[in-house]
């Protein structure tokens, strides 16, 4: 009896080993100047820093390419993202970022690249292989950790890892949870990651974006119209469905945040629906762009206006000083040329008061004699 009791004691610590080494964690870093092949692993980790380390370094280029084999796909999910600041606007190209494939290492054009505080959270492949490439250049001045990745090999006629499958459709479902603040509902479309968890709302794909009152899904087919729905005002085009009430509700896209529903083929490959974009506000957006046009048209047309009756002033101005000036002038030549005349009929008298003084060398003529002294002179 105490033979058999170890014999089973030894047989569940076994299978304990078994289960503890199948869920050990593979870690695969950052060799630099080398791409490493992944094959026969159902599932591990990738890290953008050199084995031992703690922070990358600078001048790094390394790959990863994963071979999940024959009939099978493969999920990768960004647990963790830190990197020298990039903008958003960036193409990521000349920051340090790593660039998702998806396929072998001949494909070069990326998926999506990661920089800066930017994260898919979840990349799924189309067939068996993933190529990852990590590039770090020479003008970091803080230590980063770089970026971590957990990697999951699934058959491809079954759903991804931690997504839901109805048994009444052939589509695979996921709430997305990442990150626990929620998204708008753009952010909700570009990104697939979820996680199974209790909500009371998450975004759907449901909008009335291009016409108001017409509420239709991604695949352009429309809500039937006996469903009821709430909050659909002029603002609110974008629906979440309400799990508490049942009920779809609209909210507006850019501002309000919530958790999002998202789905995918469990066989087939998955299309991607573009996101509709509302033709009254095209409309908007042209006529906005006309009215701008006009504007800037006719304050530059006052400009000039204003500035050619400035200078058009400037130049009469101008010109009537010039005249009045040669005028001036003329008259000031003529003054001096015009010769004064000097009468010496009559002889000099004393300055008389309150008269002006006569300039110096001036003759000043005697006034005539009075009758009194003509007629004495002949009495």
């Amino acid at each position: 009896m105490i033979i058999i009791m170890r014999m089973l004691q030894l047989q569940i610590l076994f299978i304990l080993f078994l289960n503890f080494t199948s869920v050990i964690c593979v870690f695969h870093y950052c060799q630099n100047g080398n791409t490493q092949t992944i094959h026969n692993e159902t599932s591990g980790t990738i890290r953008t820093i050199l084995s031992g380390k703690n922070f990358y370094d600078d001048n790094l280029n390394c790959g990863w390419l994963i071979d999940g084999g024959v009939g099978k796909l493969i999920q990768l999910s960004i647990t963790h993202v830190n990197l020298q600041l990039a903008p958003s606007y960036s193409s990521c190209g000349t920051y340090d970022h790593l660039s998702i494939m998806d396929g072998d290492a001949t494909v070069t054009e990326a998926i999506t690249s990661i920089c800066g505080h930017r994260n898919p959270y979840e990349v799924l492949s189309s067939g068996r292989y993933l190529y990852l490439k990590f590039y770090s250049n020479d003008k970091n001045f803080y230590d980063h950790s770089g970026i971590t990745v957990n990697f999951q090999v699934f058959n491809e006629n079954e759903c991804p890892p931690d997504w839901t499958n109805l048994t009444t459709t052939d589509q695979c479902f996921r709430i997305r949870q990442s990150p626990a603040a929620g998204v708008d509902w753009n952010s909700a479309y570009d990104n697939s990651h979820a996680q199974n968890v209790s909500v009371g709302s998450a975004w759907i794909g449901l909008t009335d974006i291009e016409t108001e009152g017409k509420f239709k899904w991604l695949d352009n087919t429309y809500l039937a119209s006996w469903i009821r729905t709430e909050g659909n005002n002029g603002d609110s085009d974008c629906g979440i469905f309400n799990f508490n009430t049942q009920k779809f509700q609209f909210k507006e896209c850019e501002r309000d945040k919530h958790l999002a529903v998202c789905q995918r083929n469990k066989v087939n490959k998955t299309s991607i629906f573009s996101i509709p974009v509302e033709k009254e506000k095209e409309k908007k957006v042209e006529h906005f762009n006309i009215r701008v046009i006009l504007i800037i048209v006719g304050i530059v047309l006052a400009i000039i206006i204003v500035v050619s009756i400035i200078m058009c002033k400037r130049k009469r101005k101008h010109r009537y000083n010039q005249a009045h000036g040669s005028v001036e002038m003329d008259s000031v030549h003529d003054e001096e040329e015009t010769p004064r005349l000097v009468s010496t009929n009559y002889t000099e008298r004393p300055e008389m008061n309150n008269k002006t003084s006569l300039p110096e060398g001036t003759i000043q003529p005697s006034a005539p004699p009075s009758y009194e002294h003509v007629m004495g002179g002949h009495a």
